[in-house]
């Protein structure tokens, strides 16, 4: 993604997001972070996850922007100067707590600079296991966060707010000017404005220590050095989990030399294993359970919903559970234990390609939202156990319920309004005689991306009968998740839907639903994830092939959103979703998430991380 300056003025206003951000320095996990069975849990054994589509950037975790790999990241594999504690919202799952730092950090009265405290005597995983983690552990991470061909597809504009952040990665300074190491316990941050959710930031993968590499005292990139690409398949892990076989990586040999640990193939498996250097007493937010965890890749739902029938695996992490499946569980007193149900502050969402026809009309898009029948595509998820009904972009803990039951399109039951949809289309430049269905060749076989997987298949069947009514017909183009993801991220293919996609919170503030999706720094190629192209230039049309349209911006209304704070802050959020949902219009919302899982009879402690939405994998305990 293209970098971005985040730009928030005024001390006093910090203040308030600086206290949800980091709590005070007495800050500690609440009790039962060990989830429903706390101190009756029995650690050892194997928990076996399934998963049917890989991680997006093999583990990469300067380039992964995805909740899969950042629940592996965040459960098991790094660790970062503040985290989660891999619990639900009510039980303090979206707050910040101490992790690598000793407490939380210290801000200066003009917000300017933040000072973190690192704990001492922690190692990193083999075979860098006589590696002590440092400050400058930390800095090497986000010097690699802002080199550009380290940091592609992934989140580096969440750092532009760093003083010289932006000019080390575009090669106008040797060093980034805001960090400092005064010594190895130290870590000091200094902004170019108050960021009251810089904490938040420095809880993401990529703010994660890269050691430096023993062999190679000069790399600057340490154990990432020549691995701009594949850093994520030598990751040196911090957590209390490593890649199986992660002691026998050699990092004397050159970097095109070196050996991945086999513990990830990617497409095929995961197998994460104890690591040595990782101690209970020096972490208090993961009980690592499980002795190891083995992750099979690929499948089709209800093959693995089989397979966690017989105990085979003990859960799909990315899958949506078969409608059957989740009845039996739901009716079955003896099953229902085994069925988990949250909110994952997420939204599913329908796109519209704002710069190509027919979806350059207002009215057309419009006419969109009025069509679906979106009680048919939860429906068609499994039901109500996997949501409500959506009716704005935004979840609504991000903008404090202020616009909960709001729905601009709200039709009986949320099964669409055919009627209302048709006079939409009747306004467009679409329809040229009015009668409520498109007659322009733009509205026949529309390039349309979708997810091969289930409940897919079925959901695009129920899109083109809602559409056929407008006279619109699609030219479906079923993939594998990742790939549908980078197709709909790339302009350059001229889609006009995608109609599979999904967005969650990457941490509890409306700016993580606003920049990364709307703003003209966010619009692909090599960036993501303002897919619908909101905002976009005639210049930035031109060079991605596309004729002149009037493409509408919310850049004021982000940027008058960014500074605030408290009640103010969540007010606006609330404010940029209705002016998208009613001016802009770019998405069809249809669900607000929840995260279903179907365990198996072997999982004896369940508990939900919300900060990416998934299964705490360190937390389910099995048995045998």
């Amino acid at each position: 993604m293209r970098k971005r300056s985040v730009r928030m003025v005024g001390v006093t206003l910090v203040l308030a997001l600086v206290s949800a951000a980091c709590g005070d320095n007495s800050n500690e996990p609440p009790s039962g972070n060990t989830g429903s069975a706390g101190a009756n849990v029995q650690p050892g054994g194997t928990l076996k996850v399934a998963l049917v589509s890989d991680v997006q950037s093999a583990f990469d975790p300067q380039k992964e922007y995805y909740g899969v790999a950042w629940e592996y990241f965040q459960c098991c594999l790094l660790r970062t100067l503040l985290s989660y504690n891999g619990t639900t919202t009510d039980q303090g799952g979206a707050e910040l707590f101490p992790d690598l730092a000793t407490k939380d950090p210290q801000i200066s009265d003009n917000g300017l600079t933040w000072t973190f405290s690192i704990k001492p005597g922690l190692h990193y995983a083999p075979p860098f296991d006589d590696v002590e983690i440092t400050a400058q552990d930390f800095i090497r991470a986000m010097e690699r966060e802002a080199n550009p061909r380290s940091n592609v597809g992934g989140y580096s504009f969440y750092y532009s707010v760093i003083e010289g952040f932006d000019d080390f990665g575009a090669g106008k300074a040797d060093e980034i000017s805001g960090l400092k190491a005064p010594d190895d316990r130290t870590l000091e941050v200094t902004l170019t404005a108050p960021t009251g959710d810089l904490g938040y930031r420095f809880a993401m993968p990529a703010a994660a220590p890269i050691p430096p590499n023993p062999a190679d005292p000069k790399a600057r990139m340490g154990a990432a050095e020549g691995h701009d690409d594949d850093y994520g398949r030598f990751l040196v892990a911090s957590g209390p989990y490593m890649f199986q076989g992660s002691e026998n990586m050699d990092f004397s040999q050159p970097a095109d030399k070196q050996r991945p640990a086999p513990g990830y193939q990617p497409g095929r498996s995961i197998v994460l294993v104890r690591n040595p250097s990782w101690t209970a007493d020096s972490d208090d937010l993961r009980p690592s359970y499980p002795d190891s965890i083995e992750t099979t890749i690929g499948g089709v739902s209800e093959d693995l919903a089989l397979k966690v029938d017989a105990g085979d695996i003990d859960l799909v992490l990315d899958g949506v559970p078969p409608a059957d499946q989740v009845r039996r569980y739901s009716t079955d007193p003896s099953l229902q234990d085994q069925l988990h149900s949250n909110p994952s502050d997420a939204v599913r969402y329908i796109e519209m390609n704002l710069a190509n026809p027919p979806f350059d009309d207002i009215h057309v898009r419009r006419a969109l939202n009025w069509a679906i029948d979106k009680q048919g595509m939860l429906q068609l998820r499994g039901g109500p156990v996997f949501g409500e009904v959506a009716g704005h972009i935004m979840v609504d803990s991000l903008e404090n319920n202020t616009l909960q039951g709001y729905d601009p399109f709200e039709s009986p039951n949320g099964a669409g309004d055919i009627e209302k949809a048709k006079a939409e289309m009747a306004q467009s430049t679409y329809d040229s005689d009015g009668d409520g269905v498109c007659d322009d060749p733009s509205c026949e076989g529309m390039l349309t991306f979708t997810d091969s997987a289930s409940p897919y298949p079925k959901q695009l069947a129920l899109i083109e009968q809602n559409l056929g009514e407008l006279g619109m017909t699609l030219e479906p183009k079923p993939l594998e998740r990742t790939t549908m993801y980078a197709k709909c991220e790339d302009p350059n293919t001229h889609w006009q839907l995608c109609t599979a996609t999904s967005w969650g919170k990457d941490y509890a503030d409306g700016f993580t639903f606003g920049p990364p999706l709307f703003s003209r720094s966010a619009i692909g190629p090599g960036s993501c994830c303002n897919d619908p192209m909101v905002g976009v230039t005639a210049d930035m049309l031109r060079e991605r092939g596309y004729g002149p349209v009037d493409v509408p911006s919310a850049e004021a209304q982000l940027n008058t959103c960014i500074p605030l704070t408290g009640d103010g802050r969540s007010q606006c959020w609330a404010d940029l979703d209705r002016y998208l949902m009613e001016q802009v219009v770019p998405w069809v919302p249809y669900l607000f998430d929840n995260d279903v899982v179907i365990t198996s009879d072997r999982v004896t402690n369940w508990s939900f991380d919300q900060f990416a939405g998934l299964p705490a994998l360190d937390q389910l305990a099995v048995s045998g």
